[in-house]
């Protein structure tokens, strides 16, 4: 599968299940749990968006050296738009539930392994055909 449209159903999908959870939680403990793990998730989709537009944008030099700086920013930005959404969810909302947080984020989280079986054809060391 390409790349190009692999990343954006595997942001699809974090969405999409770190949602499903949020509503099955709500349904079973209530409105703090269902908003609570829908906000864990958004930490996970969030920063992994950010990624995913710098490496993926268009019309880019793709040398690899670009392509290395891409990566090695994206991948900061990721772990810093990450720290301060956990620092904001844990700093300003009242009241939480910390189990459900990390639940939501640890569900989007999982979604890319997922992702990398179907990325990689589901056959380990199968190469991509060359264009």
């Amino acid at each position: 599968m390409d790349v190009q449209r692999l990343v954006p159903l595997t942001l699809l999908a974090q969405a999409g299940v770190s949602s499903a959870l949020a509503v099955l939680l709500w349904l079973m403990f209530g409105d703090v749990v269902g908003a609570s793990t829908l906000l864990g998730g958004a930490a996970a989709v969030v920063p992994n968006a950010f990624l995913a537009a710098r490496v993926l944008k268009p019309n880019r030099d793709v040398s690899a050296g670009a392509m290395m700086r891409a990566a090695w920013l994206g991948e900061i930005g990721k772990v810093l738009l990450t720290v301060l959404a956990f620092g904001a969810i844990f700093g300003f909302v009242r009241p939480i539930s910390p189990l459900a947080v990390f639940a939501g984020f640890i569900a989007a989280q999982l979604v890319v392994f997922g992702a990398l079986l179907v990325g990689n054809g589901l056959g380990a060391g199968r190469l991509p055909a060359k264009q």
